[in-house]
């Protein structure tokens, strides 16, 4: 993979041992461990096991289509990013944008990783042209995106409902 002209530079030193490769379906297994870490839930729409599982198999599922990349640390998944791609001609010209780094990889370069090669993916190969994400106010990985210049341009109050409280979702976007 290569890095986006526009990539953003971190102050984060990388991690050494970071390769990056396209997501496979054994990745399976660590997104789901991710998205059960304590705490994280809060920034996706599931809510148990049954969800999550459901979530996974839509997530691992863009695979099949080369849109999706793990990062990978010394062997093991320490990161996903995936292209949501669009099936309808109208809509092929963006797409929603997933991400997730597993606890132990966190504010190490990891997602600045992700993030600066599944844009150019994104450009280069799949000729998105808006790229867009879904985060919930209060979601540190909001200055991730912004360092990466997507803007605010909706934000949807009462989106998710958690234990009677409503959760407010950013909708960010990215033109390429």
């Amino acid at each position: 993979m290569t890095n986006d002209e526009n990539n953003v530079q971190s102050s984060i030193p990388i991690m050494e041992g970071l390769e990056l490769r396209y997501t496979i379906s054994e990745d399976a297994p660590f997104l789901k461990e991710w998205l059960l870490e304590p705490g994280v839930l809060y920034g996706f729409p599931m809510c148990d096991l049954p969800e999550v599982e459901d979530g996974v198999k839509h997530w691992i599922g863009f695979s099949k289509y080369k849109s999706s990349l793990t990062a990978v640390v010394d062997g093991k998944p320490a990161g996903i990013a995936t292209l949501c791609l669009m099936p309808y001609r109208k809509l092929a010209h963006q797409c929603l944008l997933s991400i997730i780094v597993g606890q132990d990889y966190r504010n190490k370069g990891v997602g600045t990783v992700l993030m600066n090669n599944l844009l150019h993916l994104a450009k280069n190969y799949f000729h998105i042209e808006v790229i867009y994400l879904e985060v919930y106010e209060g979601n540190p990985a909001v200055s991730l995106y912004k360092r990466f210049g997507f803007v605010e341009i909706g934000l949807q109050k009462h989106f998710m409902k958690e234990n009677g409280i409503y959760i407010s979702k950013l909708i960010m976007e990215r033109i390429l």
